[in-house]
């Protein structure tokens, strides 16, 4: 049996530990040896516990005062820490909201909690505390919500929170990681270190870290946006939290911009630099033109002409992503550098000079 014989209710099962601290000495008898008992959440029936064969146990039964099943004061909420039913109407009515939910929260992560031992239903009373909250908030009614896991680590809680922040962080990696072929070679430049192979390496990984950023962006929509967090009857995910799903929304459409801003960075990243490949209507004649094999978007470009043009002797270099070659114009034919010397600057840079 798993429906309340009394009410009809559906019962949650409850441990051999709650019955053993709850249940007064005169009726432990009436409990046996026997497991299988179940709570029986309904506030209008006086039956607190029932088992398979249909025995039951009314709340006078218990050492403590079934609060939802209570008419008069004091009706205790959380019995870890105290709270009742009136304490939250009370703050309902003074400031519009309760801050009893925070509060048990906060004292269950420190692990100051005992709710198998102390609260008749045998489980944490934060889904009870959120309903009651809302239902003070709308009307004044008592409620008849169950529970909802408070004592488990964030990661076990149906509000998702860390796992929402792992699928943005991954996001927002990948889609770095993905325009790590521009930006990088930039970086390490600018430390005067060599970028020889990078742009190459990330650029062949490209579409995997677009892909995964692809990946976990859409999970991520899931979760805030089209999943439905399973939870017991009456638990706290029945009641969402407002202000985490905000929270939880904004945090997805910020990832989004930073994914949309490093996966197309390779596009743009030519304008950022002031570099671009506009013909003008003057002819302009070097003295060098070169093809150069690695480069991967704009910012290899940009950032391989200002290493050309500061070589001894150089007055003038351009590079050209969309033709792959580099032209350069010396400041005199006897101040020309070696071929030597321009492969290794190019080299430097994370490319390949190709001579004739």
């Amino acid at each position: 049996m798993t429906n309340c014989p009394q009410s009809g209710t559906p019962g949650k099962r409850v441990s051999r530990v709650t019955l053993d601290s709850l249940v007064r000495a005169e009726h432990r008898s009436q409990v046996g040896s026997a497991e299988g008992w179940r709570y029986c959440p309904d506030s209008g029936c006086g039956v607190a516990y029932f088992d398979a064969d249909g025995n039951t146990l009314e709340k006078s039964a218990l050492s403590v005062r079934v609060g939802v099943k209570e008419g008069d004061p004091p009706r205790p909420i959380c019995y870890c820490f105290g709270h009742t039913f009136e304490e939250i109407e009370a703050e309902v009515a003074a400031t519009g909201t309760s801050g009893v939910s925070d509060s048990i929260t906060e004292k269950c992560h420190q692990g100051l909690h005992d709710c198998e031992r102390k609260n008749p239903q045998g489980s944490c009373c934060l889904g009870t505390v959120r309903a009651a909250l809302k239902e003070a908030q709308s009307s004044g009614a008592r409620s008849t919500a169950t529970d909802e896991d408070c004592c488990a680590s964030p990661a076990q809680r149906p509000e998702g929170r860390s796992v929402g922040r792992l699928v943005a962080g991954v996001a927002v990696v990948s889609a770095v990681l993905s325009s790590a072929c521009c930006w990088l070679p930039l970086v390490l430049l600018g430390f005067s270190a060599s970028a020889a192979g990078v742009s190459g390496f990330f650029e062949r990984y490209r579409p995997l870290f677009l892909g995964a950023s692809a990946v976990m962006l859409a999970m991520g929509f899931y979760l805030v946006y089209f999943r439905e967090p399973a939870c017991a009857q009456g638990g706290a995910c029945a009641v969402p939290n407002p202000r985490l799903t905000r929270i939880n929304k904004a945090m997805l459409l910020i990832s989004t911009a930073f994914v949309a801003a490093f996966a197309f960075f390779p596009s743009y990243v030519g304008v950022l630099l002031g570099h671009t490949e506009e013909t003008t209507s003057v002819s302009v004649t070097y003295d060098l033109e070169f093809p150069v094999e690695g480069m991967t978007c704009e910012a290899c470009a940009a950032t391989l002409g200002s290493k050309l043009a500061s070589l001894p002797g150089v007055s003038a270099a351009e590079v050209l992503y969309s033709t792959g070659k580099a032209q350069l114009r010396f400041e005199a034919p006897q101040a020309r550098p070696t071929d030597q010397a321009i492969a290794g600057a190019v080299s430097v840079a994370g490319y390949h000079a190709v001579f004739p």
